[in-house]
């Protein structure tokens, strides 16, 4: 008893005095403080003889700490304009990305630049937009891992024979007429330099691909991802996004290549590697996270090991010659999809990649883009040129195989919308196209107008498509032991 009423009475005996600390704060403390500040006002200057300017390669031209006061600035104003224009294109059914891109827009010479030029140099300087597109070049590399990583094998297994026909039959048909665009209508358009080969193929995949991920998005929020017709949508886009990411990285090769001999080079060390991360790094992953999955704190080995292995992948290509987001994408593909550890790496990851680094990356293709530049003279033609092949190639490439291999009409039709949709794989290729200047600045912009715009129209055709009645309803309901493949907050575009 006698100890417990000494501890009650502790504090009170320290506290008994309540000018105590006052004091010793005043006495200690405020004395150092100002023989400091006389020490520095009366014997020091603010002002070096020769102010020193930062530099990076001939980059900067003001200070490193005011370009970073810039830079923090820019990404908070790119964060809430993209995350605000994300929501409202959510609270009218569209995928964000579609609302994120938007954003991007307005912010650049589209909007502000032509409303407020003097407000958009103030904010977005040359300094500031050096760094935005560093991060989000780092927001692409994550994000193609992500894509990797989310591949639907476990649907590629169950509709092989049909996802194959249709998914390569819906490239290959757009694809050829990309070339034949490249070759007559958009000859002129060729930026100086480039090959008519690797112009030709390039606009052949543009006109090619499918957002997996957005597409995954899609399916889930309108309750059509489990379904039969969902299934097969899925697993046809996946086969959709790894041939043409094989084909753009023929083209990457190409323009890389000085000639035919190091082009077949590029490739051969690309198939080659492609190989080692398959047959060696896929399993020695693999036993990796059993050892790491076995005791909970053993999951940072793993995690290290991931991003480790993402940013050495992603340096390999490109030291290769086909750029470093093909790495991030072999990365993705061996990383083990059951594994309690890389599934919360995943989780991890993605947030800083989907709420800053590719909002970042959106503001840097809005600020690099004038939609009215790019659509005075012939180039409003161009865009409903590319918008009327684009469309009209992936419905001839897929709803014909589709009829063939048995379905319905309305369920050809559904298959030829969804894979019209672009979304960020798009975006993707079509940015890494205008940083070899394979297309220039104003094809970019007909492109993404082309993106927009698919992406936008690709859940409000699987809801009029869908039956009611008929033969097709049955595509359309659950599957008996539907395949649950996660829909991670990366497909949330």
């Amino acid at each position: 008893m006698v100890t417990t009423s000494t501890q009650e009475e502790r504090p009170n005996a320290v506290g008994t005095n309540r000018w105590r600390r006052p004091l010793i704060y005043f006495l200690f403390v405020v004395p150092a403080a100002a023989i400091a500040l006389f020490l520095v006002q009366a014997r020091t200057s603010w002002v070096g003889d020769e102010p020193a300017q930062a530099g990076m390669a001939g980059q900067l031209v003001a200070p490193l700490h005011d370009v970073l006061g810039l830079v923090l600035v820019a990404c908070a104003i790119v964060v809430v304009a993209t995350q605000l224009a994300g929501a409202l294109a959510a609270r009218f059914q569209q995928p964000r990305v579609v609302g994120e891109i938007t954003a991007g827009l307005l912010l650049g010479p589209t909007v502000l630049g032509l409303l407020a030029p003097s407000v958009s140099e103030l904010l977005f300087p040359g300094d500031v937009r050096f760094f935005l597109t560093t991060i989000g070049q780092l927001g692409v590399i994550f994000f193609m891992f992500e894509v990797g990583r989310e591949l639907p094998f476990s649907l590629l297994k169950k509709n092989t024979s049909a996802a194959v026909i249709v998914g390569h039959a819906g490239i290959a048909i757009p694809f050829v007429l990309g070339v034949c665009l490249a070759v007559w209508p958009l000859a002129d358009l060729r930026p100086e330099g480039v090959g008519s080969g690797p112009f030709a193929i390039f606009i052949g995949v543009a006109l090619s691909v499918t957002a997996f991920p957005v597409l995954a998005k899609i399916l889930h929020d309108r309750k059509i991802k489990d379904t039969r017709i969902g299934a097969l949508g899925m697993a046809t886009a996946g086969i959709d996004d790894v041939t043409a990411w094989c084909l753009l990285a023929l083209v990457v090769a190409g323009v890389n290549g000085d000639s035919l001999g190091s082009v077949l080079g590029i490739v051969l060390l690309s198939v080659t590697y492609a190989a080692m991360m398959w047959w060696v790094v896929r399993p020695l992953l693999a036993r990796l996270a059993a050892y790491t999955d076995a005791d909970p704190s053993r999951s940072p080995i793993l995690m290290i090991a991931i991003l480790m292995l993402i940013m050495l992948s992603s340096g390999a290509t490109a030291m290769i010659g086909i750029e470093a987001i093909f790495g991030a994408f072999l990365a993705g593909i061996v990383t083990p999809r059951s594994s309690r550890g890389a599934t919360e790496f995943a989780f991890r990851l993605s947030g800083p990649t989907h709420w800053l680094m590719l909002p970042v990356f959106f503001a840097g293709i809005g600020l690099s883009t004038d939609l009215w530049d790019a659509a005075s003279g012939a180039g409003g033609l161009v865009m409903g040129l590319v918008l009327l092949v684009a469309v009209g190639g992936k419905f001839l490439g897929v709803v014909l195989p589709a009829l063939a291999v048995g379905t319905g009409a309305r369920t050809a039709l559904a298959l030829g919308s969804m894979m019209n949709c672009r979304g960020l794989t798009e975006i993707v290729v079509l940015n890494l196209g205008l940083s070899l200047g394979v297309i220039s600045a104003d094809l970019f912009a007909a492109f993404l107008i082309m993106t927009l715009l698919t992406t936008a129209v690709t859940g409000p055709l699987l809801e009029l498509l869908r039956p009611r009645s008929g033969p097709d309803v049955v595509m359309w309901q659950m599957e008996p032991e539907a395949v649950q493949e996660p829909v991670s907050s990366s497909t949330r575009s």
